[in-house]
């Protein structure tokens, strides 16, 4: 059985990467809204892409200053975002983004149950 300390530990490491993981997917949505046209000028896209950025990076702070788990992965999904809105966002690159992602999820999910003796 788990002490009370690693199961906290683990839900809450469990909880930053899941918000890491909204807020990467709520920014490459902002991406994809950009290209597609949805916004009704350029200052509101950028104003979208501001804002989303903001949240990613903030959710990715939790997980950079723990200094273990997938932030080499992390990063990487942060280095996807920011090429999907180069050259105005107008070719976001949705390949490479959604294959960061995964890694990241898969890394992530090795890291925890590491933590838990495969358990």
């Amino acid at each position: 059985m788990l002490e009370a300390p690693t199961v906290t530990l683990y839900l809450a490491r469990r909880d930053a990467y899941a918000e890491f993981l909204s807020a990467a997917d709520t920014e490459s949505q902002v991406a994809w809204f950009r290209s597609d046209g949805r916004y009704k000028d350029e200052v509101e896209a950028i104003a979208a892409v501001d804002a989303a950025y903001a949240a990613t990076r903030t959710k990715f702070n939790v997980i950079d200053v723990e200094g273990v788990g997938p932030i080499k992965e992390a990063r990487a999904v942060l280095e996807q975002l920011q090429a999907m809105h180069k050259d105005g966002g107008k070719s976001p690159d949705w390949h490479d983004f959604k294959q960061a992602r995964e890694e990241f999820v898969k890394s992530a999910g090795d890291f925890l149950r590491e933590m838990t003796g495969g358990q």
